[in-house]
């Protein structure tokens, strides 16, 4: 027996069915993105590694009052310090031999509230990291750096942690 008016019923159905699939898979699809974007920046981006040679540098640093008062006043007429080249630093063959132990690429000193608009002398990378630290904490200052196997880290220092 046949059913009048039930022509597109097969048709309806296997449409809404296909759009609750697709609707599924592209949703799955987007958080699988997401978290494996989400692993390779937990992977690239302060690393133990990389905190640990901040660490070394960071205790280098505050070693030398030296450097500490000329962080502080290069700090208030600039955004950042690249300390790459030791210049500052009393003990410049030591400081050559920590950066290299610790495959340093670029580092820089500057406030703990970065100012991510004037830092452009830097490869994309970089200033990708920069755009993603957060400011906030009781710290004057923040050692930034890229190392020589594609990862980046940054540390506080100043008043509230010594």
């Amino acid at each position: 027996m046949k059913k009048i008016g039930n022509r597109g019923f097969l048709l309806a159905e296997t449409l809404i069915v296909t759009t609750f699939a697709a609707g599924v898979l592209i949703f799955i699809f987007i958080q699988f993105t997401n978290l494996k974007q989400n692993y390779e920046i937990s992977y690239k981006y302060n690393t133990i590694e990389g905190l640990y040679a901040l660490e070394d540098i960071r205790n280098y640093i505050l070693s030398d009052p030296g450097i500490v008062s000329k962080i502080e006043s290069s700090l208030d007429s600039s955004d950042y310090i690249d300390i790459k080249n030791c210049s500052g630093f009393t003990d410049i063959v030591y400081c050559h031999n920590l950066f290299d132990i610790v495959q340093i690429d670029n580092i820089i000193v500057t406030k703990n509230d970065i100012p991510n608009k004037n830092i452009k002398a830097f490869d994309k990378p970089f200033r990708d990291f920069i755009k993603k630290i957060n400011g906030k904490g009781n710290s004057k200052y923040r050692l930034i750096a890229s190392f020589n196997n594609s990862t980046y880290a940054t540390l506080r220092f100043g008043d509230s942690d010594e």
